[in-house]
């Protein structure tokens, strides 16, 4: 199998927004409807989100059974008119606090897989009115990396609709999590990540390399033993260090690098620095003119 491939379960999902208390106006993602694409269309699902400990911890105890009889009831009567062929944006509630979000694609290797992947996705989003294809990158990512990717997918792509589905890509193996990889072409893995521009910042900065370091480490490893070509490469943003104003600032964004490339030549990872997007942008070219050569 070529772990590259598309997933074979495909689906379209809505998150089901529950307002259980009208005076605080505070809203969850309770239910998920899912109508299947593939293998088997028309199949649909209505899962509960709360598992019922987290009902009993979010309601207590006694509102707790009664919020689980309720949600049960509203899965059931919404899965009933989706099986008759009602749209996912259409399906209605036989109670006031329900609405229903707008759908988004998902996929994964099983149906379990693409179950926990809707949840995971629209239930963390719970409290916003829409939902975006770039929604489940952007909790990955700290506000500069993300933007910094927007900015380079906009420069490198443009309307290439193939270089487009380069970015975000997810990777996963049965019975275990999946990975995502921010740029992937080829034999080429792209993780992307920033300088901080203070101290404050270190932290969380720190974490996201290393949390993308790590999941590109594990990816190019179970790539090649799977006998495909792997070439894992971390970019940073370097333009807080570029445009540093103070010496403690230069400084902290140093510390990072330097781990960094420390951490980088342990792993055998390349290390890519662009202080722009521009620069960045360059960089995805010359690998895709590399994946040319070597495949001619």
């Amino acid at each position: 199998m070529n772990l590259w491939d598309t997933p074979p379960f495909a689906a379209h999902a809505a998150p089901v927004l529950w307002t259980p208390n009208m005076a605080t106006g505070e809203r969850f993602v309770a239910l998920v409807l899912i109508r299947y694409d593939s293998p088997t269309s028309g199949d649909v699902g209505a899962p509960i989100v709360f598992h019922s400990k987290q009902l009993k911890a979010m309601l207590g105890t006694r509102r707790a059974v009664s919020a689980l009889g309720i949600l049960e009831h509203v899965s059931a009567y919404m899965r009933q008119q989706m099986l008759a062929g009602t749209g996912l944006e259409s399906v209605s509630a036989p109670f006031d606090g329900f609405s229903v979000g707008r759908p988004v694609r998902v996929r994964g290797y099983s149906a379990k897989q693409l179950v926990d992947t809707a949840i995971r996705t629209l239930s963390a989003l719970g409290s916003r009115d829409a939902y975006d294809d770039d929604d489940e990158a952007n909790h990955r990512n700290s506000v500069p990396t993300r933007q910094f990717l927007r900015s380079v997918r906009s420069l490198f792509a443009r309307e290439d609709d193939d270089r487009k589905a380069r970015f975000n890509r997810t990777v996963a193996w049965p019975d275990s999590a999946e990975m995502t990889i921010d740029y992937a072409h080829e034999k080429h893995l792209v993780q992307v990540t920033s300088l901080p521009q203070s101290a404050t910042h270190l932290i969380s900065l720190q974490k996201e390399a290393e949390s993308k370091l790590f999941e590109l480490d594990i990816t190019a490893s179970l790539l090649r033993s799977d006998r495909s070509p792997a070439q894992p490469s971390l970019l940073i943003n370097t333009a807080s260090l570029v445009n540093a104003e103070t010496g403690d600032a230069r400084r902290t964004a140093t510390e990072l690098l330097e781990r960094l490339k420390f951490m980088t030549s342990q792993k055998q990872v390349t290390l890519l620095q662009a202080s722009n997007p521009i620069e960045a942008s360059e960089m995805l070219e010359e690998l895709e003119l590399s994946a040319g050569l070597t495949s001619a």
